[in-house]
């Protein structure tokens, strides 16, 4: 196989050389232009259907009066060596901007590291919720949610019921709205 293509796992190896046709891809953010650019090397066609006027997705950064803000809470962040290089791959040093990440939650007055930790959010919440809160991590150990294919069942699994409705729910109403 040709050494400028990447790595194949067997399943996609079979759209190779084919017909595969046109490839529609929903959204210009990292997964998206990353998609169109890895058909592209296959010599796969692909359209891009963006909404936004600009690419970046809720992850771009736009500046205003000299400023920068970043849109959404989302950062290239991966532990991946290929997937970075990818991206030093298609962006220009000096596009590519490495910033320090810190993430926080504000909820009722206090700061909560986030991703969450465990001893962070229980100092926070007091000696009371941080009970329920184990309680409710120590029930789900015991009698896990039935259903862990969609995203309430897999955050309950892993972190209670209660933090889950403290922290993940509305969070993910709010900014995916479901």
């Amino acid at each position: 196989m040709d050494d400028s293509r990447p790595n194949l796992a067997p399943d996609d190896a079979d759209l190779i050389g084919t017909d595969a046709g046109e490839v529609v891809v929903i959204g210009a953010g990292p997964a998206g232009l990353t998609a169109a650019y890895q058909l592209h090397k296959y010599g796969i066609a692909s359209t891009i259907l963006e909404s936004s006027d600009t690419v970046g997705g809720i992850s771009r950064t736009e500046v205003r009066d000299g400023w920068r803000f970043d849109i959404g809470g989302h950062r290239f962040f991966t532990k991946v060596p290929e997937v970075e290089a990818l991206w030093h791959e298609i962006l220009p040093d000096e596009d590519f901007m490495m910033r320090p990440r810190k993430s926080r939650i504000f909820y009722d007055g206090k700061f909560y590291d986030y991703p969450l930790r465990a001893t962070n959010a229980l100092r926070n919440l007091g000696i009371i919720e941080a009970i329920r809160c184990v309680l409710s991590y120590v029930w789900v150990r015991i009698r896990p949610p039935k259903d862990q294919s969609n995203f309430e069942g897999w955050v309950a699994a892993r972190f209670g019921w209660r933090l889950y409705g403290t922290f993940f729910k509305a969070y993910t109403e709010k900014v995916w709205g479901v």
